[in-house]
């Protein structure tokens, strides 16, 4: 990992990217308690600005009649929550205002289907209470449009909130790589919160990765009070806008800041004193309140778009074969119990197969997670669909760190007979971020190991 001292551009990306004087923002010492006071946030300074529209607006226009322009691509990653969207939307905007060379076009782009977003209600919450238009984002409906770019050595990727290409972006890479020039799609900055991969480290400049609750709080860190500074006092309309929407995610992904939930950092907590003054807003506690109903209403959601709502997936070669076994963990708001009154075992076991079938899976984890009146739970339903996953629930189960309870609460004969298993997890703090890297290496190792030591 590079020190903040070492985020600065380098001279051979100044042609592609942001910024001369690059400044890195040091973080404002942190207190223990922000002394909000609880009032509505909608109690003051009603929010008229449109920034953030007249930028994506911007970028429409500019791709029709700049057609040779090179193009960052700042994408987040393809589960697509609202800390991966805030964040590359005001990054890309970041970057779009501290960039040397103008004839540049940053893009901020979502990596799900446009149709998808409406599963996504906390984000629709955020865009629409910062007018912000969703018709105006770019989603993966419209890779096309960006491949051809890439076979014309016009596209760059930044990402944020993953340091490692999707596998569902590999069209981009393969496109430039299939122009029979020399086209190439290069990785020109990272900014996460996740396991460092170790990848990109010649190219991506900044290439940011620490532990902190939220990605956007790097976002902040990087960029905020760079921007503000950089503006004239009559041209900064943007920056209660934009504040607001950055944060969102912060709150959101360290529950209102709250320390007992071991997420939140020192930097969330300084990034939010940070920005808080711009909102214009009394209370923090209104917005997070808003966020967390919007995430947390699944009614109107199938089964089968549950899995579907907040999904990551990945490949992984197996040491020793050179197997490929594809994965895909699916986060899912709520526990077993809550679906299964609701719609019955055989509904949720249906979804589990076609969501499987569909995506052409080895294995899926569904991890689940929420507050049924006995404190926050999570659980860990596993589904090995090939060959290569047999062994894997015999593995998973014995290691210490998830602390896995088997229960018998999802279970069918087709489940079981294929080796499917269903536990409680009782170490609440292992997320998808962490329950990932212990997957991968499982997986990594020949099937006839199941050691789970140094994990």
């Amino acid at each position: 990992m590079k020190s903040r001292a070492h985020l600065a551009v380098r001279p051979v990306l100044l042609l592609l990217l942001l910024i001369s004087n690059f400044v890195v923002i040091k973080s404002l010492p942190v207190d223990t308690q922000i002394p909000f006071q609880n009032v509505s946030i909608f109690a003051a300074h009603p929010y008229q600005t449109t920034a953030m529209d007249s930028f994506l607006t911007t970028i429409h226009t500019r791709l029709e009649t700049e057609p040779e322009a090179q193009v960052i691509l700042v994408t987040g990653n393809e589960s697509a929550d609202l800390d991966s969207i805030v964040s590359a939307l005001t990054t890309s905007f970041f970057l779009s205002r501290l960039v040397i060379n103008k004839q540049i076009i940053v893009l901020p782009f979502i990596n799900i289907p446009k149709i998808d977003l409406a599963l996504r209600s906390d984000v629709e919450y955020a865009l629409s209470s910062n007018h912000i238009d969703s018709s105006q984002i770019f989603f993966r409906d419209h890779l096309p449009i960006l491949e051809q770019l890439a076979r014309k050595s016009q596209l760059s990727l930044f990402l944020v909130d993953h340091n490692k290409v999707a596998d569902s972006m590999s069209s981009l890479l393969s496109s430039a790589q299939d122009s029979g020039s020399d086209a190439v799609v290069k990785i020109v900055g990272v900014i996460d919160h996740h396991v460092d991969e170790n990848l990109y480290i010649d190219t991506a400049d900044p290439r940011r990765i620490e532990v902190v609750g939220s990605c956007t709080s790097l976002v902040t860190d990087q960029f905020f009070k760079q921007a503000v500074d950089s503006e004239d006092q009559d041209n900064n309309s943007w920056i209660q806008q934009v504040s607001r929407l950055l944060l969102g995610p912060i709150l959101i992904d360290t529950k209102n800041l709250n320390p007992e939930m071991k997420k939140v950092q020192p930097l969330d907590i300084a990034m939010t004193k940070l920005i808080f003054p711009y909102t214009g807003w009394a209370s923090m506690d209104d917005l997070y309140n808003k966020l967390s109903e919007a995430r947390e209403d699944t009614s109107k959601l199938s089964c089968y778009d549950l899995l579907r709502k907040d999904y990551k997936e990945w490949t992984v070669t197996q040491n020793g074969t050179g197997q490929t076994i594809k994965v895909g963990i699916s986060s899912v708001s709520g526990l077993m119990e809550k679906y299964l009154e609701r719609d019955g075992k055989e509904v949720l076991q249906d979804a589990i197969d076609l969501w499987s079938e569909n995506q052409t899976l080895d294995l899926l984890l569904v991890m689940l997670s929420g507050d049924m009146g006995k404190g926050y739970q999570r659980q860990l339903i596993v589904n090995p669909i090939s060959s290569s996953s047999k062994a894997f629930p015999g593995q998973i189960e014995r290691v210490p760190e998830l602390q896995l309870e088997r229960t018998e609460l999802v279970d069918t004969d087709a489940f079981l007979k294929r080796g499917g298993r269903a536990y409680f997890q009782l170490n609440t703090e292992f997320s998808r971020k962490q329950v990932w890297p212990v997957v991968e290496k499982l997986l990594t190792q020949p099937s006839s190991s199941s050691q789970t030591s140094n994990l």
